[in-house]
């Protein structure tokens, strides 16, 4: 565990010892989430492994469907808290 600084720009260096040991090169993605209580989980992620086994996943599943029944969903939550806007 170290302690760094946040730079003008929002940037932050990942210690040379945490970046050799996780593998972390240019280029390496990184999730971040904002948790509570000013707790920060930033998680190393291959996008490549995640979209293989997101297509194992959903392999029989139609994300067409799913999407469309999202954002229906989402649109009939808009109309119910603001009718004045669909009318």
């Amino acid at each position: 565990m170290e302690i760094v600084n946040i730079d003008k720009a929002g940037r932050i260096v990942i210690p040379g010892t945490i970046r050799k040991r996780l593998k972390l090169n240019e280029g390496a993605k990184l999730l971040i989430a904002d948790v509570k209580n000013d707790l920060l989980i930033i998680k190393k992620i291959n996008v490549e492994e995640l979209a293989e086994q997101l297509e194992k996943d959903f392999k029989n599943i139609d994300i067409d469907a799913v999407v469309g029944r999202v954002r229906s969903d989402i649109k009939e939550k808009i109309r119910k808290k603001h009718p004045s806007v669909f009318g």
